[in-house]
C-alpha cells in the first residue's frame, strides 16, 4: 500500500514538546507521524500540575496509563488515585479531569481515539486559561460547569 505509513519508531525523550501550564506534554503518536485514529501524549505533571476542569467530548475516547507517581482522576462524580501501572479509561460523554496532588512529580500516557486529542492538547497550549472552554467547544468538547468539582474562581 503505498502512501501509507510503514510505521516509526520514537525513541525515549523525542516527540513535539507542549507547553500547557504547569504540564510538559509530549506527542507521542498524531498526525504528524501519519496517525489519524490515535494519538499518544507523555505527560509530565508536577505537584500541582494537571487538567483540573471537569469536561466531556462528543466523540473522543481517552485512556490514561500511570508511569509514575500518582495521579488523581474524576471519572463521573468520583477522584480516585491510581498510581504506577494503572489504567483508567474514560469513554466519550463521560465528565472527567485529572491532577496531581502528591506532593511528588508524575506521569502518564493520555491515549485519545481519534487523533485529533493532540490537536486539542496543543491549541489549549498555545492559548490562556480563560479561552481554554473555546477552544474545548471547537473540538466538540465541553467544560461541566454544573459538576461539584468544578474549580470556582
Amino acid at each position: 500500500m503505498s502512501g501509507q505509513p510503514s510505521g516509526v519508531v520514537l525513541p525515549p525523550g523525542e516527540g513535539e514538546i507542549l507547553h500547557l501550564g504547569l504540564s510538559r506534554p509530549t506527542v507521542k503518536v498524531g498526525a504528524a507521524i501519519g496517525s489519524t485514529r490515535l494519538g499518544v501524549i507523555d505527560s509530565w505533571l508536577p505537584p500541582g500540575g494537571g487538567f483540573h476542569f471537569p469536561h466531556w467530548h462528543e466523540d473522543l475516547e481517552e485512556a490514561f496509563y500511570v508511569l509514575e507517581g500518582e495521579i488523581d482522576y474524576l471519572t463521573g462524580t468520583t477522584w480516585v488515585t491510581a498510581g504506577p501501572g494503572s489504567t483508567v479509561f474514560v469513554p466519550a460523554t463521560v465528565i472527567h479531569a485529572f491532577r496531581n496532588t502528591s506532593g511528588q512529580p508524575a506521569r502518564h500516557l493520555a491515549i485519545g481515539a481519534p487523533a485529533e486529542m493532540v490537536d486539542l492538547v496543543r491549541n489549549l497550549g498555545a492559548v490562556t486559561p480563560a479561552q481554554f472552554e473555546a477552544v474545548h467547544e471547537q473540538h466538540r468538547s465541553h467544560f461541566a460547569r454544573d459538576s461539584p468539582h468544578f474549580p470556582q474562581p
